[in-house]
């Protein structure tokens, strides 16, 4: 089993979120570009609806959180992904990597409830497979103290792609605030095929997040 290119974007990945805990900061809430940067750091697991394919991915997500105007996030994904498939009874590895720009919109609905939107577009490359794909996704966010829990769907489509990329998606998981610039988020999400709506998968993810 070759694991070690995995491993190895784990590892920088880690270093990176490292850094960021034991840097310091020079303000207490920097500013670029008027927001906030931030960086995140992400483990995700998808399991195909039969078992056959589990795909491990490793995100990194730098961004802005932004106050005020009609965009209160910007964020740069980078996502290293390597699948498993022993569908033919030997499992053969393939990888992918992807690179996208998300924006998302708040619109709160009082002191421990809002609604969020959100728009991604990017593109994927790998063994045997190149295309460019995009979602919109809306939903809730409730908070109380340190805890939030969200729930939404997401449309993902490719742009110029195969239409087996093409799902529909609820996600839902709390996020926790640990205070000093440090979040954490559980997401499970579960996709259906748009043509159809068969199920496709359930993925999970955890994603840790520093705010300079």
């Amino acid at each position: 089993m070759q694991t070690f290119p995995l491993r190895r974007h784990s590892a920088c990945c880690l270093l990176v979120c490292l850094w960021a805990l034991w840097s310091g900061k020079v303000a207490a809430e920097p500013q670029l570009w008027g927001g906030r940067p931030v960086l995140g750091m992400a483990l995700e697991r998808e399991t195909s609806a039969d078992k056959s394919l589990v795909a491990n991915s490793v995100i990194f997500t730098p961004g802005l959180r932004l106050n005020n105007g009609g965009v209160n996030r910007i964020d740069l994904l980078l996502q290293a992904e390597r699948d498993t498939d022993s569908s033919i009874g030997t499992d053969t590895f393939t990888r992918f990597n992807s690179v996208a720009v998300r924006l998302r919109k708040d619109v709160p609905q009082g002191d421990k409830l809002g609604m969020y939107f959100t728009g991604l577009a990017g593109r994927t490359q790998g063994e045997g497979a190149h295309y460019w794909y995009g979602y919109s996704e809306a939903g809730m966010l409730a908070k109380h103290g340190w805890l939030n829990f969200l729930l939404g769907a997401r449309v993902h489509r490719t742009l110029y792609g195969s239409a087996d990329q093409n799902f529909n998606k609820l996600i839902a998981g709390p996020g926790f605030d640990l205070g000093d610039g440090h979040e954490l988020e559980f997401r499970w999400q579960r996709a259906w095929q748009a043509d159809g709506n068969a199920f496709d998968s359930d993925a999970v993810r955890l994603e840790y997040i520093y705010k300079f």
